[in-house]
């Protein structure tokens, strides 16, 4: 709907009075709207002008077209001079306004008017009804086309001064205040600029820029645009942005912001398609939803779907399709179009790399439903310049195809920066999806450290793209060598279903790494963690676990030393056969006991896993593999000195019987594998009493089972338990000779243990006895038997009973050279001599003999009765 109203000064209008007024309208024009109209309809000539001018002068002066809003209306006005009034006076003008609602305007730009068909240059009589328009036809004499030659004519300095046009204008309409002074003796000059600034806009933003293309009285005129003549005077503190157009622009210091530089090379290269498409961008952003993502008020979506055309379209320049959309609101609070966004929005979308981080983000808020399929389309094919913000904009609201681009962006851009959130994968088309399991190794292999690539590896199982498991096993593996990262962080952060393939590569590097990133690594927590799993291709690691584990009580001395044997003996066979891929599931594992409290490092204290249990392991392993043969022999004999070392951290303190027991049934024959496995059985008998029953029957067990050195061991205490009951010299020495015959093999302080035993309870026999038992014996063994005896404090009547075992050894001609010793220095003491002949007195040859033994020299042998 639209009306027309006139306005002149007349003798008698409609109501009968005389002077300026409305002396023309259409028809139902709403009640009260002509008098806001008439605060647009005012004219004069400018200051220069003849006070009297002729036709032609009257023709040349400027005309007055301006546009602005009243109330929920559009107005258009053009007021043009006539001269004299019907009295004769000059200052006459004639005023044609015309009013319309908004949806009129649909896709035009105000400025369009400009010599359009509908304008009068006569009034009407006065109370004739004006025709209300049923359309509203533009002129012909301001289109973009004829702009840009215009501006091509005047070259960089016409461009540079319509980019500082813009400047003030935008900054006007984003502020809700401001204005801008075009000065000009030429009011086509003024036109063409507006028009060059309203072509540069949405058709909505232009909508809401009220202009006047001529005011004698600028500084008061309430446009924000307005045009006046130089011989017009402004005082110097006028609230506005004064240009002269007859003078060069002034040098800026400040850049052009990114929309009136893109407009710029978009007029510069007559590139009208890109100027549609900020228009239809601009567009699109202002309307959206009734809400815009900012929360300000925007323009309905089903009218706000802008001009069609876009790049190559060129439809932003004049009126849409028949179906009149692209309608809208007359004016959005606050400001709703968003020149800079939608000017780098058409940037980036053409491949400008200039584009910032912030940029992209505002495109990113600015997004919305509405926007052309060209553009979600161009969109697409610029996904792989996307920063995230802008990808999952673009994601949620883009058609499937592009959706799916910037899913996928998002994807990548998730694996190469895990704290971003991973899409939702959709159904990956082929091509998409092989792509994302290549960036998925590429991360795989870029990562920083273990704790990011547990991160990607979670990015990547979430979009559905992980790839093969030898490239993240590979990454594990190479990162945990190097000690980059911490091993519980990636446990942590692993997906279930890529978790076994990631500590395939991570024991490995643990293994080959040096010492003490091994130390640092393995963790309480970690070795929690990787307990469930077949280590045999990684003792090291495997036995530090367990040592970890003992020394907090998840297993006891003999299942970790039980679990010890079995993971190296399986080391032995991978050795061989090489390495099997480990299992989860499978056994022999190093135990599958309960997690236990995060505590980093391994020390040498007592633990509850049992006395003395030490949290130092083998350290043998420190280079990748192609070094490893640099370990002790790199076979048996450095797999034995790993368990060695091994068992000795878990058995600090000897076992008590009931552990050995175990041990000797759990392992049988494995128990000689190695050094430190064999002397626990030893360890066991001098911890306790040798002489115990339940040592006794601990040393059956093992002489049954364990052959070896262990068994040597065990016989000696077998050895000891019978001496008491031996009856003869005899057998007691023999036993004796057996046990000195266990001495290459048998543990040494084990076996001077049980030989002092023996000789300690032969010490109870009587003289004769011990003598007989001394002289069956060779003479290491004599000695041996004579210093137990003489070991500790001699009672009196122990003294006297091995005097008289020395006497007879003596008589007999055996010589115990410390035996001898020691009793001829008892005999010249001061006592027992007297009680030693006092003992032998009833046995002249015993009480000769300790004569001769007294004094040092024997006896003539032919002086000596035979015996």
């Amino acid at each position: 709907m639209a009306w027309q109203l006139h306005f002149t000064s007349a003798e008698a209008g409609p109501a009968g009075r005389a002077g300026f007024q409305f002396v023309a309208e259409s028809p139902g024009l709403p009640p009260g709207l002509a008098g806001k109209v008439a605060a647009y309809l005012a004219y004069r000539p400018p200051p220069s002008a003849p006070l009297a001018p002729t036709a032609a002068q009257v023709a040349a002066l400027p005309v007055a077209l301006s546009y602005g809003p009243v109330g929920g209306l559009c107005v258009l006005t053009r007021c043009v001079y006539l001269g004299q009034d019907y009295s004769g006076r000059y200052g006459n003008y004639l005023g044609h306004a015309v009013v319309a609602e908004p949806e009129e305007l649909t896709g035009l730009r105000p400025v369009e008017f400009w010599r359009a068909p509908l304008w009068a240059d006569t009034p009407a009589p006065a109370g004739t009804p004006l025709p209300a328009p049923a359309d509203l036809p533009p002129g012909d004499q301001v289109d973009p086309e004829s702009l840009a030659s215009w501006l091509a004519s005047g070259g960089e300095t016409a461009y540079a001064r319509l980019g500082a046009l813009l400047e003030t204008v935008v900054t006007a309409l984003a502020r809700g205040h401001g204005r801008l002074v075009l000065v000009c003796a030429d009011v086509e000059e003024i036109v063409r600029w507006i028009g060059a600034i309203s072509y540069s806009l949405p058709w909505q933003v232009a909508a809401r820029l009220p202009f006047c293309t001529y005011s004698a009285d600028p500084a008061t005129a309430p446009q924000l645009i307005v045009g006046t003549t130089p011989d017009v005077w402004m005082p110097s503190d006028v609230d506005a942005a004064v240009v002269r157009l007859d003078e060069p622009p002034a040098v800026r210091t400040a850049p052009l912001g990114r929309f009136a530089r893109t407009v710029i090379d978009c007029w510069r290269h007559m590139d009208l398609a890109g100027i549609d498409a900020i228009a239809e961008l601009g567009s699109a952003t202002e309307s959206g939803d009734e809400t815009g993502g900012d929360g300000r008020e925007g323009v309905s979506p089903d009218t706000g779907r802008g001009t069609p055309g876009g790049p190559g379209g060129g439809g932003a320049s004049r009126r849409p399709g028949p179906d009149g959309a692209g309608g809208g609101r007359y004016a959005v609070p606050g400001g709703g179009f968003q020149p800079e966004t939608s000017a780098a929005l058409l940037a980036f979308c053409r491949g400008d790399g200039s584009v910032t981080s912030d940029e992209q983000a505002a495109i990113a808020r600015a997004l919305s439903p509405g926007l052309p399929e060209w553009l979600w389309a161009d969109l697409g094919r610029a996904c792989d310049r996307m920063e995230y913000p802008l990808a999952a904009a673009v994601r949620a609201l883009a058609p499937p195809e592009t959706a799916e681009l910037c899913a996928a962006r998002c994807a990548v851009l998730a694996l190469r920066d895990p704290a971003l959130p991973p899409p939702a994968p959709p159904s990956w088309a082929s091509g998409t999806h092989e792509g994302l399991r290549a960036e998925a190794a590429r991360a795989f292999a870029t990562a920083a450290d273990l704790g990011a690539l547990g991160e990607v590896a979670a990015v990547a199982a979430a979009v559905g793209a992980a790839p093969g498991t030898a490239e993240l096993a590979a990454a594990a593996r190479a990162l945990a060598r190097e000690g980059r990262g911490e091993l519980g962080a990636l446990l942590a952060r692993v997906p279930a279903g890529l978790r076994e393939a990631t500590l395939t590569g991570a024991v490995r590097g643990v293994e080959e790494a040096a010492p003490q990133v091994r130390r640092r690594m393995l963790t309480d927590e970690v070795c929690d963690g990787l307990a469930s799993l077949d280590l045999s291709a990684a003792p090291l690691t495997g036995t530090a676990v367990l040592l970890s584990r003992v020394r907090r009580g998840h297993l006891t001395r003999v299942e970790a030393t039980v679990a010890l044997v079995t993971l190296h003996r399986a080391t032995a066979t991978t050795r061989t056969s090489g390495p099997p891929a480990p299992d989860p599931g499978a056994a022999p594992g190093p135990d599958r006991g309960a997690p236990g409290p995060t505590h980093p490092g391994l020390d040498a204290s007592a633990g509850p896993g049992g006395p003395g249990v030490s949290g130092a392991g083998p350290e043998t392993a420190g280079a990748p593999e192609a070094e490893r043969g640099q370990r002790a022999g790199d076979g048996e004999e450095a797999a034995s000195a790993e368990l060695d070392a091994a068992v000795l951290a878990v058995w600090q303190q000897a076992p008590q019987v009931p552990e050995c027991a175990a041990l000797v049934r759990a392992l049988g024959p494995a128990l000689g594998e190695s050094p430190n496995l064999g002397d626990l059985p030893a360890r066991t008998f001098l911890a306790g009493d040798v002489e115990d029953a339940d040592i006794a029957r601990l040393a059956g067990l093992v002489r049954d089972t364990v052959p070896g050195y262990p068994a040597a061991d065990a016989e000696a205490v077998l050895l000891l338990a019978s001496v008491r009951d031996l009856t003869d010299p005899g057998g007691a020495a023999a036993t004796l000779r057996r046990l000195a015959a266990l001495r290459p093999e048998a543990d040494e302080e084990l076996l001077e243990e049980v030989l002092a035993r023996a000789a300690r309870a032969l010490a109870e026999r009587d003289p004769r006895f011990r003598a007989e038992v001394v002289r069956l014996l060779p003479g290491p063994e004599r000695s041996a038997v004579a210093r137990a005896w003489l070991d500790g404090r001699l009672t009196r009547d122990g003294q006297a009973a091995l005097l008289e075992t020395a006497v007879r050894l003596y008589q007999s001609e055996v010589t115990v050279p410390e035996l001898e010793t020691w009793a001829r220095g008892r005999l010249n003491g001061w006592s027992l001599p007297g009680s030693a002949e006092s003992r032998f007195k009833h046995d002249p040859e015993l009480s000769a003999a300790l004569k001769e033994l007294a004094k040092g020299r024997r006896a003539r042998p032919w002086k000596r009765d035979p015996r």
